[in-house]
């Protein structure tokens, strides 16, 4: 944590009606990560977490601090020097919150999508890669990283987290809005059920999601199903993870994804085994095989779910800070 000492210009000093310059002492919580990422074997057709036997290298700068009691504003920068051109940096989330009350709070801008299991960053994957699910969900946004824009109310009822949003459209259509209406349950101690729908006006129109987790001892059991109205029939997904020890944990997952599209004539599977080794608290090794199954043509233009027909091995070494 780090004491930010911000010298405010004549502009600034305006704003908050001033005479002269003024010092604003802001609160900054830094954090973030490395992902380094070797593809071993890359054996399918569309090749699309990176070439065989090439390196990649990303990372994330995330910053957040309170503007004042009960408004802060938070920003998660990707960094991808791997990628050439302007594409090497983005933006992730980028938003205001305030809290109105203990139980209710208002975000604005740009953050990650809660509905999909799945989160969008390499520290919340017990994988190297994605999975279909999560694929489905990024194609459907324009924002990069399964993101929603727009604005989120935040309601807390005892175990239950409400959630409504009102939306830029998720393909970003002109002058239409996607409305969410999700809830987080904590059922039990050991069991959390997220559920929730998004409309949009094209691509796979209305999505609905719901995913289970439930923890018992060392094991961690995961699933998750989605449907939408137009393109995609249903998705699924299984996961199982099992920490042997302080340092090891391995996991299982399987997806499915089921198509009501022409480009899209086949269903879509893949078998995922991976392992996750803590050399230290903020330092860990991850590997990954994966076995694709998918017959589908590669079509222009029609976003690749899933990486194609074929076996994926991949490294990885991860720190946090």
């Amino acid at each position: 944590m780090k004491k930010i000492l911000v010298a405010g210009s004549l502009a600034l000093s305006t704003l908050i009606v001033t005479p002269s310059a003024v010092a604003i002492e802001l609160d900054i919580k830094p954090s973030g990560f490395v992902d380094f990422i070797w593809t071993l074997t890359d054996g399918t057709d569309v090749g699309k977490y990176g070439d065989e036997g090439q390196f990649d290298t990303s990372g994330e700068l995330d910053v957040e601090t309170d503007l004042k009691e009960g408004i802060s504003m938070r920003f998660d920068a990707d960094l991808n020097p791997s990628t050439g051109g302007s594409d090497s940096a983005r933006l992730e989330q980028i938003f205001l919150k305030w809290d109105i009350t203990q139980k209710m709070s208002l975000k604005g801008g740009v953050f990650n999508n809660k509905l999909g299991f799945e989160r969008e960053d390499a520290p919340d994957l017990y994988q190297v890669t994605h999975g279909q699910l999560w694929d489905v969900w990024n194609a459907s946004t324009a924002e990069g990283g399964n993101n929603l824009q727009g604005l989120e109310l935040n309601f807390q009822l005892d175990n239950i987290n409400l959630i409504l949003g009102y939306l830029n459209d998720l393909n970003d259509t002109p002058e239409e809005n996607s409305l969410e209406v999700a809830a987080e349950i904590n059922a039990t101690k050991e069991l959390d059920i997220t559920l929730g729908l998004i409309t949009q006006d094209q691509n796979l129109e209305t999505i609905f999601d719901v995913f289970v987790s439930y923890k018992v001892q060392k094991l961690l059991f995961a699933g998750e199903l989605m449907i939408a109205d137009e393109q995609l029939d249903n998705g699924l997904m299984l996961m199982a993870n099992f920490q042997i020890d302080d340092k090891l944990s391995v996991t299982i997952r399987y997806d499915l994804v089921s198509y009501e599209s022409t480009f899209l004539a086949e269903d879509t599977s893949s078998l995922t085994f991976a392992g996750l080794y803590s050399v230290s608290k903020n330092l860990f090794v991850n590997a990954e095989v994966r076995l694709n199954d998918d017959d589908n043509q590669v079509v222009p233009f029609v976003p690749a779910i899933g990486e194609g027909d074929g076996t994926t091995a991949r490294l990885e070494l991860l720190a946090t800070f």
